[in-house]
């Protein structure tokens, strides 16, 4: 058996329109998760007793539910009440939920990692709430969040292939109808988990750029810190 890259040659435009849907459900369903769980940490964070234990209690059963059931539950279940989603509106639904349950886990912690006292601090200072929000307190929140939010975007990345199951024409059911046709496993995949980690790749090298970016005070940070006096 031999690698016959004419497979890959052939079938180019199947996995590009794979990819390019797999891109546009992430795009669309991790803001709105990342969204949904910053309301959820605010909830958790601000609100009463009873708001308070509904947002625990969706946090703990979307965590500890596998991915792929929440998809079929959304496709397969809802039909029963009369609901009927399409293969995309369900994936983007169950890919967002998902998201928001983990993001808001994130955020908070985020939140609460941040000492009180820099915004007393600050607002001694004179500076007013949004000042001091977006001047000392959001680059904080920032590192925090961006490196634990980047490795659960790489995650929902790889987990948005599970929407192949309900058709949803991502990467990897594009790849498997080209395997269908084609009945070359071994180029279709190695194709595809190097189309995965290119992407993945590359959203992470993307994020630490922005972390740097976002952070410029971090190298100040520790050359200012001070040094162990020098023996006389």
């Amino acid at each position: 058996m031999s690698f016959d890259i004419n497979v890959i040659l052939d079938n180019w435009h199947y996995f590009a329109i794979g990819l390019g849907k797999t891109i546009l459900i992430c795009c669309i369903s991790l803001p709105i998760g990342f969204a949904l769980g910053a309301l959820l940490a605010l909830i958790r964070l601000r609100g009463g007793r009873v708001l308070n234990g509904i947002a625990l209690a969706y946090i703990e059963i979307i965590r500890n539910i596998p991915f792929l059931v929440q998809v079929f539950l959304l496709f397969f279940a809802l039909p029963f009440a009369g609901i009927r989603l399409s293969p995309m509106t369900a994936g983007i639904i169950a890919l967002s939920s998902y998201a928001a349950a983990y993001f808001s886990e994130i955020v908070r912690g985020g939140i609460v990692s941040i000492a009180k006292g820099q915004g007393e601090a600050a607002r001694a200072l004179g500076l007013t709430y949004t000042q001091t929000f977006w001047k000392v307190l959001f680059p904080q929140i920032v590192g925090y969040v961006l490196p634990a939010s980047t490795n659960l975007t790489i995650t929902l990345i790889k987990e948005s292939a599970a929407l192949s199951i309900i058709t949803v024409g991502e990467l990897t059911y594009m790849a498997q109808d080209v395997i269908g046709r084609t009945y070359a496993p071994a180029e279709v995949f190695a194709l595809l988990a190097l189309l995965y980690w290119g992407l993945t790749a590359f959203l992470a090298a993307l994020a630490s750029r922005l972390e740097t970016y976002l952070q410029p005070y971090r190298g100040l940070t520790r050359s200012a810190s001070p040094q162990p006096a020098r023996p006389q």
